[in-house]
């Protein structure tokens, strides 16, 4: 009987100890990257202490969105770098970057994982990119025969740079795969109120805060009558067309520039190129975020290989017979075909002009179609995610022998140059807001 109410008493205080072990946590405010003084926790950028009653020599820290690690010590956020990048804490690295905590980085390095300031310089248990002892830019130890060297890192220095995306892309639109906004930041929807409800009605690509670039087809009209920019918006940052959220930045239509050659008379849209300047509400122009960012234009003689892999995104139908727009963005790759391929086999030298460049899936899978009409192809060009073409027109969607024809931007440059400084020189991004 005593064996049994010593169980019993034993067995409730294990409980209430249980109890507490979920529920005891100490709270600590803490400023933007700067450390806790607390004892038994040392978190990192705004992290929470747990402190576990039941065992009372555990703690660990409870990280906010955008921060990793141990400590939190991790910003996984952070894409680029400042001044010489010593207060960089990203997670970028190189295939051949050693582990901080290597033995033989340990042991043959001057800075490593196991030094009493190692979590201030932001050395640990990774191989990401620092700047411990003030060289010009973030480096990594890697191999050199017998020894390791410091080896300066390929990342940006923080400032606006275009065609750059803060997640992988997505492969495998008709026959295309989901892709998150991140994928594809410079994606535009542009949408037209009719009767008093928002209708989608072409992509786009932001080339500069202020700008998107898209087809003259969206709004051509052979009434020829003034446009009411009223009746439009542009989305940012939209990764579903239904769905709205704080990721994304809408604005009004400033004006729309349509290239004055533009002509669908020949059966296919030569000249389909169009200007949209925009701005919100109170007059700013788009904001750099993770989900939104510029594309960048290509240089003026830059003719890229056939067979170059590009990609198409956007919101348009995902077979051509289909009633509704694809809800989510979607992403495919598409190869550059060959321009006598296009004039002479595909099409014709009537609708194919040199103002055109044509591209398509390898197994005729994949295409653009109804609805992604404006928006973007996209080639890496020198690291970068380059406009090549504008979604312009086709025979049906992923038909065979019927690859996709794209406005070639690099014919219009200077016309793009001159409409926008036209209007007014060009602005540069707004911060994001911390």
């Amino acid at each position: 009987m005593k064996l049994l109410i010593f169980l019993t008493v034993t067995l409730g205080m294990l409980v209430t100890g249980l109890e507490s072990f979920y529920t005891k946590k100490y709270y600590y405010k803490l400023p933007y990257k700067h450390r806790s003084d607390h004892k038994e926790c040392h978190c990192l950028n705004g992290g929470t202490c747990i402190s576990y009653y039941l065992f009372s020599g555990i703690n660990r820290c409870v990280c906010p969105d955008g921060y990793t690690g141990i400590n939190c010590e991790l910003d996984t956020t952070s894409m680029c770098y400042t001044e010489n990048g010593e207060d960089y804490r990203g997670v970028a690295t190189e295939d051949e970057c050693l582990p901080w905590d290597l033995p033989s980085v340990i042991r043959r390095g001057n800075y490593h994982a196991h030094m009493r300031n190692a979590l201030q310089l932001g050395l640990g248990k990774h191989s990401y990119c620092r700047n411990p002892n003030g060289k010009d830019r973030p480096w990594c130890y890697t191999k050199k025969g017998f020894t390791i060297q410091e080896t300066p890192c390929n990342i940006e220095k923080c400032g606006h740079t275009c065609g750059q995306r803060s997640m992988s892309k997505y492969y495998k639109i008709v026959g295309g795969s989901q892709a998150e906004v991140e994928s594809q930041p410079w994606i535009a929807g542009i949408f037209q109120n009719i009767r008093g409800v928002d209708h989608f009605l072409c992509g786009g690509s932001l080339i500069d805060p202020c700008w998107v670039l898209t087809a003259a087809h969206c709004f051509h009209s052979p009434s020829k009558k003034p446009q009411n920019k009223s009746v439009y918006k542009v989305f940012l940052g939209k990764s579903i067309l239904n769905v709205t959220d704080d990721k994304e930045q809408v604005f009004m239509v400033d004006d729309i520039i349509s290239h004055p050659d533009f002509t669908d008379d020949t059966g296919g849209n030569d000249n389909d190129i169009a200007l949209i300047r925009i701005r919100t509400t109170s007059g700013q122009c788009a904001v750099e975020s993770k989900f939104v960012r510029t594309v960048c234009l290509p240089e003026k003689n830059l003719y890229l290989a056939d067979n170059t892999r590009c990609e198409i995104s956007g919101y348009g139908k995902q077979e051509f017979y289909d009633i509704f727009y694809a809800q989510r963005l979607m992403s495919a790759t598409v190869n550059l075909v060959s321009q006598r391929k296009c004039k002479h086999e595909y099409y014709d030298s009537i609708r194919v002009t040199d103002n055109m460049v044509c591209a398509g899936d390898p197994t005729w899978e994949t295409d653009a179609c109804k609805g992604d009409s404006g928006g973007p192809m996209v080639c890496e060009y020198d690291g970068k995610m380059m406009l090549y073409g504008i979604v312009s027109w086709g025979d049906g969607c992923a038909k065979k022998d019927k690859p996709g024809v794209y406005t070639r931007v690099t014919r219009y440059l200077n016309w793009i140059d001159s409409n926008m400084n036209a209007v007014i020189s060009k602005s540069r991004f707004v911060p994001e807001p911390k």
